[in-house]
């Protein structure tokens, strides 16, 4: 069987979401986030993820039937284009995938479901030290140089 046979992307399910929480365990190690940073669970993305009020988009790559990478997307709205938008608020693939082609098949993925979906456009923001930049250059994206990332924590 070749690659092609065993390897897809898609549409996260319910049952994907164990191993996307594993895997943003993986995410948060590596970029040493506090302890307790990481507050989600199975059960949330469960309930948040699915159905006619879903809050997010979850793509998983798979190899023969195993999760090994996934890529989150949350809606956006552009008030200067009058359109939606999508940003890519994680892609993770387990280090063992990287360099095979599962990682650009998720971006793929997920700017073909922007364009279906009507998107002006797909953001995404990197870390400053992550070198994921250069692929996403890669992939077509343009560093906004003049724009920073400013954010309110709200606590419940």
């Amino acid at each position: 069987m070749s690659d092609a046979q065993t390897r897809q992307v898609r549409l996260a399910t319910p049952d994907d979401m164990g191993a996307v929480v594993g895997m943003l365990r993986e995410l948060a190690a590596f970029e040493q986030a506090p302890a307790g940073a990481l507050r989600c669970t199975v059960e949330a993305f469960e309930r948040d993820g699915f159905g006619p009020g879903a809050l997010f988009t979850c793509l998983v790559a798979e190899e023969a039937g195993q999760v090994v990478g996934f890529l989150m997307l949350i809606p956006t709205y552009s008030s200067w284009l009058a359109r939606p938008g999508l940003m890519i608020h994680d892609l993770y693939m387990r280090p063992e995938w990287r360099g095979t082609g599962l990682g650009r098949a998720l971006v793929a993925r997920a700017i073909a479901l922007g364009r279906e979906r009507g998107c002006g456009r797909l953001d995404v923001n990197v870390l400053g030290w992550n070198e994921a930049r250069r692929f996403y250059e890669k992939q077509g994206f343009v560093a906004q140089p003049d724009w920073v990332l400013h954010r309110l924590t709200l606590e419940p």
